[in-house]
């Protein structure tokens, strides 16, 4: 009887070895735009915590708070703004939030586009495709706080403002279908965070800087969703020297930084 049960732990081992591989798996919730970042962050931490595995969901981050609402069982969230964190703080869905990381909009343009795009008032040139972020996500909101300042500043004013919104075509819910469209020539120019031209083929688009003084500051803050488990040691992680050295590989601006 004790030898057969010997001949059966390998197979049980073989069996149940993924599931009780990592004491801790951590569920992380973050905003699209940190997709890149945030996987390299994870397999460092990873390597250095072998117990633990880290889930990571990435979307949109009005979608994320949606499921979190709903239910979906998260332990952090990132958010790419703090409205969305917000919203969650108010119904005591999530706690401990503290701001993370910090990115700014830039103008993305096709390489191949004649006239070269240098500047924001070329935007209302006519016939320009222009792609966005619909209102309800961060990079909409923050491109439209964009517009109104622009509007605003005499510099520009609000004919210019209304000639730029007249070539939107296309206001998306994700960052990065505006930079799928980009590189597949659907538009000739978006508005992106900074982050999302530091990877992959969407350096082959161009990045036209937007006017400092009128370019909003979008602050990533992090919460711990309420009845998750404990994520300290990763936070830690995220604010350690090597994490804040990925972010800032990948165009994000460490907060206190400009």
């Amino acid at each position: 009887m004790i030898r057969r049960c010997a001949h059966l732990l390998p197979i049980l081992l073989l069996v149940f070895g993924c599931s009780s591989a990592y004491a801790t798996t951590l569920t992380i919730f973050a905003a699209s735009s940190l997709s890149e970042a945030l996987r390299d962050i994870a397999r460092s931490y990873e390597s250095g915590h072998p117990t633990e595995q880290l889930l990571l969901n990435f979307a949109g981050s009005q979608t994320l708070a949606t499921q979190i609402e709903q239910g979906a069982p998260a332990d952090l969230f990132i958010s790419a703004n703090r409205a969305v964190m917000k919203r969650l703080k108010n119904q005591d869905l999530v706690e401990n939030s503290q701001a993370l990381l910090s990115n700014r909009l830039v103008l993305a343009a096709r390489r191949d586009l004649q006239p070269v795009l240098t500047g924001i008032k070329q935007l209302a040139r006519p016939d320009l495709l222009l792609a966005i972020g619909n209102p309800q996500v961060p990079v909409g909101g923050y491109t439209r706080q964009l517009f109104a300042e622009l509007a605003a500043d005499p510099t520009y004013g609000q004919k210019l403002v209304n000639r730029i919104e007249a070539n939107v075509v296309s206001e998306e819910n994700r960052v990065k279908a505006i930079v799928a469209k980009l590189l597949l020539g659907e538009v000739d120019a978006g508005i992106v965070y900074q982050s999302d031209l530091a990877v992959g083929k969407a350096r082959q688009l161009n990045a036209v800087p937007l006017p400092v003084e009128h370019n909003p500051l979008a602050v990533y803050p992090l919460a711990t969703v309420r009845g998750g488990r404990t994520a300290e040691s990763f936070v830690a992680f995220l604010h350690g020297g090597w994490a804040r050295r990925i972010f800032a590989r990948y165009g994000f601006s460490l907060l206190g930084e400009p």
